[in-house]
This record gives C-alpha cells, structure tokens and sequence, in this order.
C-alpha cells in the first residue's frame, strides 16, 4: 500500500479524538473503513500507532512521533495549496522590470510602492537600463516589463505611453541662438548637433532628425552621446547644439542656455513596453496599477520645472 495524504489526515483525526467513533463523524465517514485505512497505515509504516481499548485508543510512542511528522506533512500541504493559489491569481511570482533613468524618479515611485504593498510575495528584480538594451531584454525573455523613451509602436512588443514631455535647444553659453526667444527649428541648419546616439535611444535620435527632416534640414552631426547628461556636457564644451527633453532643466550648468523653441515638438518621456502576446498574471496585475497611477499623466508637461526635479548626476536615456 502507497501511504497517502488522506491517510495521514485519518491518524491526526483519530490522534486527536482518541476515539475511533469520535474521528468518524469528524470526518464524515463510517467508523469501519476509518479502521481499515489506521490499519493499513500501520501495515505500512510497519509500527503499532494505536493501543485499542473498550473507551478508545492511546498513542504509542511510535504514534506520538509519528502525528509531530504528519501535522508538518499537512501544514506543508496547505502552505503549497495557499501557494499554488497565489500564483493562479498572479499574487506569488517573480516580475523583472527594466527602467531607463529617468522613469525611476518620474514613474515608478507611483507604481513600484501600490505594487509591492498589494502583491507583497511577488519579487520584484529592478534594473536600469538604455531603451534598446530594454527592447533586447523584453524579446529574449530577460525581462517581463520595461519603461523606456519610445513613441510609437516596436516590433513583437506592446507600447503604452505614460508621460510627454517637449524638446527645447540647448546652447552653448553666449552662443547666437541664446537671444532668440523662442528659436526657429530652421535656426539649426547650419549648427553643429549633438545627437542621442541612436543605439542607446532609438526614439530620441529618430525624433530629433524627423523633426528636422520635417523643417527641411539635413543635420550636420559631429557627436552621439549615449545620455541626456552627456549631451548637455557636449554642448556645455561648445562642441555644438542640441535638441534634448525640458524635463532635463534640472541639469542646469553656468555653461549652457536653454532656448524654447516656436515649433512645439513632442516627445515620450516614459512609456511602459512588454513583449506581445498573452501576458503572465504578475504582469497582468502590475500592467493594471501602471494604468491606473498614470491615467491623466499623458498632458504635456510645463518646460519650467526647476522646483521639482532633484535627480542624481546620471540621467540616461
């Protein structure tokens, strides 16, 4: 005979009542068949578990060892039950999240605590990362969710935009363009740009020379920097110009202007990304908090946000 779990559950009933009668109606069967599954057990673990009397039955020593291990054995059961549970509704997992910079002070303090608090078993792996390392990640399966600057739709992955933000000029202190206010998009025909190298941030350097497609400049690029904070130290060096986020104003230095510009050209600040095609329930349930802490934050935000950011000296894009 293979021991299993109902016969456990039988010696703790008739364990505790130390009435075979009593363990019977406890467990809703007949008190016949209750003695035929003890006996068996005992068969099987090859020890005396019981002393019959005419009032009831004692533990033997064998016995009292034996219900210390098969209460654990339950205990366990259940904890796997409860667990299995968990999972089947997304509250027990594992959700690895990739962001770029700039959404861990922006996005996810919105999400990350709500989350955390509702699904407390769910382990969470933060990582930042570029943009397209992120696209990289999500399609081998490294990552089941990223935050990214990224507009429009990507290949094989969902796209939902969380925050817009717009591009202003920046320039090197004393540079031409820093009495025009606003400046002419038309004005960068002939400046060196400083670019958001395309392998970091796909979205951003397609933005830029769209837009300036869009106003009939061919660009003259002499760098590609691989952060926003990069390219404002370019430009602080009088190496060129560059269109970058005004979210970035926070990152002031005596060594550049910041020039709005008459074209209003918007960008993706943070968007979430996941790769297409059903969704694990972790993810369904993170996806349901991010769409709810950041409905009505797709508004454009003011280019004077200076009282409000306060970041480390590494913003990536």
């Amino acid at each position: 005979m293979a021991l299993e779990l109902r016969h456990v559950r039988y010696f703790i009933a008739v364990a505790e009542e130390l009435n075979f009668g009593r363990a019977a109606l406890r467990l809703n069967i007949a008190q016949p068949p209750l003695s035929v599954q003890i006996r068996d057990l005992e068969r099987e673990l090859g020890v005396r578990l019981f002393e019959r009397t005419r009032k009831g039955a004692t533990l033997t020593q064998e016995g009292t060892v034996f219900l210390v291990e098969a209460r654990q054995i339950c205990d366990q059961v259940a904890r796997a039950r409860h667990a299995v549970n968990q999972a089947t509704v997304g509250e027990l997992g594992h959700l690895r999240v990739a962001a770029v910079p700039y959404a861990f002070m922006e996005t996810l303090p919105r999400i990350i605590p709500r989350f955390r608090e509702e699904n407390p078993h769910v382990l969470i792996d933060l990582r930042e990362t570029g943009t397209q390392e992120s696209f990289d990640s999500l399609r081998t399966g490294a990552m089941d969710i990223a935050f990214v600057r990224q507009g429009g739709p990507v290949a094989g992955l969902e796209v939902l935009p969380l925050l817009r933000g717009r591009f202003e000029l920046i320039v090197p202190r004393g540079h031409r363009l820093a009495q025009s206010h606003p400046a002419d998009i038309t004005d960068l025909a002939f400046e060196p740009l400083i670019l958001t190298s395309r392998q970091i941030s796909p979205y951003y350097y397609d933005r830029t020379l769209s837009s300036m497609a869009a106003a009939g400049i061919t660009p003259h690029t002499v760098v590609e920097a691989t952060s926003i904070q990069a390219q404002l130290g370019y430009v602080a060096s009088g190496l060129g110009v560059s269109l970058v986020p005004a979210s970035a104003h926070w990152m002031q230095s005596k060594h550049i202007e910041w020039v709005p510009l008459k074209q209003e050209i918007v960008t993706t600040e943070v968007a979430a990304v996941w790769a297409s095609g059903p969704a694990p329930l972790v993810l369904e349930n993170f996806l349901t908090i991010v769409r709810e802490e950041s409905a009505g934050a797709l508004e454009t935000p003011r280019t004077d946000r200076s009282d409000e950011f306060r970041y480390p000296p590494s913003i990536g894009v």
